[in-house]
This record gives structure tokens, sequence and C-alpha cells, in this order.
């Protein structure tokens, strides 16, 4: 029987995809308070670390769609 691939992603792939969202997100947030705290340049640090969060909570997020993508032609192929 050949191995198949669900078309929708499942309990496990939602849940990581909220995992990688608030850690990236938070992880940015507390960086860039941090920096903030040593540079003294008020909330801008915490801002861009927010701004980088949210870029890496996309790119995590694409990355375990990306097989489903795939598998209904709209992604970039599976290596």
């Amino acid at each position: 029987m050949p191995d198949q691939k669900p078309s929708a992603p499942g309990l496990q792939d939602l849940l990581a995809i909220g995992a990688i969202c608030g850690v990236m997100i938070g992880l940015g947030v507390f960086v860039g308070y941090l920096l903030d705290g040593v540079t003294g340049t008020g909330p801008l640090l915490t801002f861009v670390g927010l701004a980088f969060g949210i870029l890496g909570a996309a790119t995590g997020s694409y990355y375990v769609i990306r097989p489903y993508l795939a598998s209904s032609g709209r992604g970039a192929p599976e290596k």
C-alpha cells in the first residue's frame, strides 16, 4: 500500500503551529524588551522584536504546512 500524506494538517500540526507562533512572538518581544532596558531606547526595540517574532512565526508556520500545500499543488515541492 502506498504511503499517502493526509490532505489537511492534523491536530499535532495545528498544535505545532500554535506553539511556534507563541514562542517566536514571545521570544522576540522578550529580547526586544531586554535590549530596550540595556540601551534605554524606550519601546522601539520591543516593537522591532515583535516584528522579528511575527516574521519567525510566519516562517515556522509555513514550514509546518508546506507539505500540505505541496500535495494540493500550491506550495513548494517536497524533497
